[in-house]
């Protein structure tokens, strides 16, 4: 006895993947969203493009394999890296290295505020420090559970990326008869994938945008000016890889950068946030733009739903708006509703 016609099983699939959207912030699952659906797309984007050379079920399977061992070896070295920090860096003549570095940054930067701001406290580096470390202690609660939240966030992260390489590895078996509500299912899973693909794959394209405005005024225009920005090719790499996350990689490059101007002088620091701002500003034009495009939509349809989602969950609705929308979108234009 069949439970679900055709029509019930559509309506309840569009149930469930409403459910599942819904409930995907208020459960902070959301880098778990995105690193499962990120590999599920690399895989499938290298197997389609392969398949004039490779049988489809075998590239999936190489590409499944490559995309993991790649996975596990950043784990791997990030790991050791940090374990390499801790125990080696952080001991002996490297702490005391690592200490030196700190107090010329923070002496520097200290320098540049007392000469706009005579009465700025403390004098000293070492009060500098202390205060710095006082706050750290006095605030101990809350980075604790910064930090808790981090490891949780990292577990569900790899628990998310093994599931997204598992379910490109199941679609080598070969499919058989499936249900209506099975079938429906998948079909909106599947426009969750392409919608996604579509926008991530978009945002690589601004990543690459911000990258270049700041090769030209990091690399370019500063140095015509005199001045050598520290860092800058360290600065180069992160804006690109920190411009992959949407808003939020902007504040983190942001912040950097700006530190890093600091250390020179008070106005330089002024000039590189004036500019970042600019660029903050831009882009969300320049994302709506792109992503409208590759969705198909005008660039104040996608505002529109970033402003909307940014008042109800704020910044992650801020940074899954483009997705939720193309989706939508998507899925209004297979029932010709649009």
């Amino acid at each position: 006895m069949q439970l679900l016609n055709d029509k019930n099983s559509l309506i309840t699939s569009y149930l469930l993947i409403f459910i599942f959207l819904a409930l995907l912030i208020p459960l902070h699952l959301t880098v778990s969203f995105f690193s499962g659906f990120l590999v599920f797309a690399i895989i499938h984007s290298l197997s389609k493009s392969s398949e004039k050379y490779i049988d489809g079920r075998y590239a999936r399977l190489t590409f499944s394999v490559v995309v993991s061992l790649i996975i596990i070896s950043l784990i791997v070295l990030g790991i050791v890296r940090l374990i390499s920090f801790i125990h080696y860096d952080l001991q002996g003549a490297r702490l005391d290295q690592f200490n030196a570095e700190i107090d010329i940054l923070l002496q520097q930067v200290q320098a540049e505020i007392i000469k706009y701001y005579p009465s700025f406290s403390p004098y000293t580096t070492i009060s500098l420090k202390d205060q710095l470390f006082a706050y750290i202690k006095e605030n101990l609660g809350m980075l604790r559970h910064t930090g808790t939240n981090i490891l949780h966030s990292l577990a569900s992260m790899i628990i998310a990326i093994i599931i997204g390489i598992m379910i490109s590895l199941h679609q080598i078996q070969p499919t058989a008869h499936i249900p209506a509500f099975k079938a429906a299912l998948i079909a909106r899973i599947k426009n969750l994938a392409t919608a996604f693909q579509n926008v991530v794959f978009a945002q690589v394209k601004i990543s690459l945008i911000n990258t270049l405005l700041f090769i030209v005024f990091a690399h370019i225009i500063l140095p015509i000016c005199g001045v050598h920005l520290p860092f800058a090719k360290t600065l180069t790499i992160l804006t690109f890889i920190f411009g992959l996350i949407p808003i939020i990689g902007n504040l983190i490059t942001n912040t950097l950068i700006t530190v890093a101007a600091l250390t020179i002088s008070v106005g330089l620091a002024i000039v590189s946030l004036a500019y970042l701002i600019i660029i903050h500003k831009l882009e969300y034009f320049i994302n709506a733009k792109i992503i409208g495009t590759k969705i198909n939509a005008t660039a104040w349809e996608v505002l529109l739903a970033m402003l909307v989602f940014e008042a109800i969950f704020g910044i992650t609705g801020l940074i899954i708006a483009p997705i939720y929308y193309a989706y939508l979108k998507l899925e209004l234009k297979q029932q010709q509703m649009i």
